[in-house]
């Protein structure tokens, strides 16, 4: 099975691929974008994406979630992985040696506290985390360092010069599988829905108490800009429930009292 991911081997979405489907029983099609990795699924180039929705630090990654909307896609499944970031280079290398580290912006976020500290270093931004690490080792760049998941270092032959710079020890970053429309999944627990409301007092209110009503338990919800209306938002909410039946029931409840609803994705959630 071809799947793709946005980056390279080594990289976080790889190795959340491979946590999710193993090493052997797929192939990874590398996208330097979120935006080619949707195309890849929409072309059939491939059947499925493992696309990154939120950090529990960073928030949100709602760029994501509108070129899922927008394309029609569903949430197949979820995935949780825990971040870690090392500061790596070339063998013979020192922290102090280095005058420009590079890696995914969301990264670099992350560890912001450590080069507060290490104001030296020039911060450079790249498409992905993985491939400022293989850049380093073919063009045997000195004075540079990147900023990579746990286990990059050994695909590259590169050195880690300081183990886990991020500035919380518990962070995750939560993964969807994200396919075509029309693929039904057993075993569903967990449920994405999309919706908007009227401009009215209690309107969002009256949809989440028929969430509560029906035993949905709220996860997360979203605002999200509706592109075509300036300053109205539509809502994302994840939802979790011990009944399909019941989720069922509420959507139907919710369709009347919301305005374009949609059900992004019914899964089983990637927490046990």
């Amino acid at each position: 099975m071809k799947i793709a991911i946005q980056g390279i081997k080594g990289s976080n979405h790889y190795k959340a691929l491979t946590e999710l489907f193993g090493e052997t029983d797929v192939e990874a099609l590398e996208c330097m974008t979120f935006q080619k990795l949707v195309q890849a699924i929409i072309s059939d180039e491939c059947e499925k994406g493992v696309m990154a929705i939120e950090n529990s630090i960073a928030g949100s990654i709602l760029p994501n979630y509108r070129l899922i909307l927008d394309h029609d896609l569903q949430v197949t499944a979820e995935h949780y992985l825990n971040i870690s970031h090392n500061l790596v280079a070339l063998t013979g290398q020192k922290l102090e040696d280095l005058k420009e580290v590079r890696s995914h912006q969301m990264a670099l976020h992350q560890c912001s506290h450590f080069f507060g500290n290490h104001s030296h270093i020039h911060l450079v931004e790249d498409v992905d985390t993985a491939l400022p690490a293989q850049q380093l080792a073919e063009q045997r760049l000195f004075g540079v360092g990147a900023l990579v998941p746990k286990g990059t270092a050994e695909l590259y032959n590169l050195k880690v010069i300081v183990e886990d710079v991020q500035n919380y020890s518990a962070n995750e970053t939560r993964f969807v599988v994200i396919e075509k429309l029309g693929n039904s999944i057993k075993e569903v627990n967990k449920a994405t829905l999309k919706f908007e409301i009227a401009h009215e007092s209690g309107s969002l209110a009256n949809v989440l108490n028929v969430m509560a009503d029906h035993g949905l338990n709220l996860t997360k919800i979203q605002s999200i800009p509706i592109p075509e209306e300036v300053w109205k938002y539509a809502f994302i909410v994840d939802v979790a429930f011990t009944s399909l039946e019941h989720f069922q029931d509420a959507f139907k409840a919710i369709s009347n009292l919301s305005i374009n609803p949609t059900c992004v994705g019914q899964y089983k959630s990637g927490k046990s």
